[in-house]
């Protein structure tokens, strides 16, 4: 009988603990001003090295420069202010006019770009996509 007193008394404290916590109130949040975006204004490119109207032009975080020291990248490559890459292997190339090569010494030049360029290809196809079959005059 003394054992239900004690375990009655335990139950009555556990509940009223647990009523005491669950009616305390949280100060309100105070509004916050969301972060403004990043606007960055004119022409930029990606990240690396690209040749421009003659002179070989660095981009780093946003920040484009003409290079006037040779470079060298992660995997090796070399990269100098006159437009000669020297690959890892030891094998020369020179950048071209809008020649692109990245910072990790993987380069894209002019004439793939626009390959790849899919506007480029609607353009020389009639700008619809597809191809209209000319009609034979009787």
């Amino acid at each position: 009988m003394k054992l239900y007193a004690i375990l009655a008394m335990a139950g009555l404290v556990g509940a009223s603990a647990l009523s005491a916590q669950a009616q305390t109130k949280l100060p309100p949040r105070k509004p916050v001003q969301p972060r403004g975006k990043v606007v960055i204004k004119g022409e930029t490119m990606k990240d690396g090295f690209m040749m421009k109207e003659g002179k070989v032009m660095m981009t780093r975080d946003a920040h484009t420069d003409a290079l006037t020291s040779e470079t060298t990248l992660v995997n090796g490559t070399k990269v100098k202010a006159d437009g000669t890459v020297t690959m890892a292997d030891g094998t020369t190339a020179m950048l071209k006019e809008g020649d692109y090569m990245s910072l990790t010494g993987r380069m894209t030049t002019a004439a793939y770009k626009a390959q790849q360029d899919s506007l480029l290809q609607v353009a020389k196809e009639g700008g619809k996509g597809k191809m209209k079959m000319k009609k034979k005059g009787k």
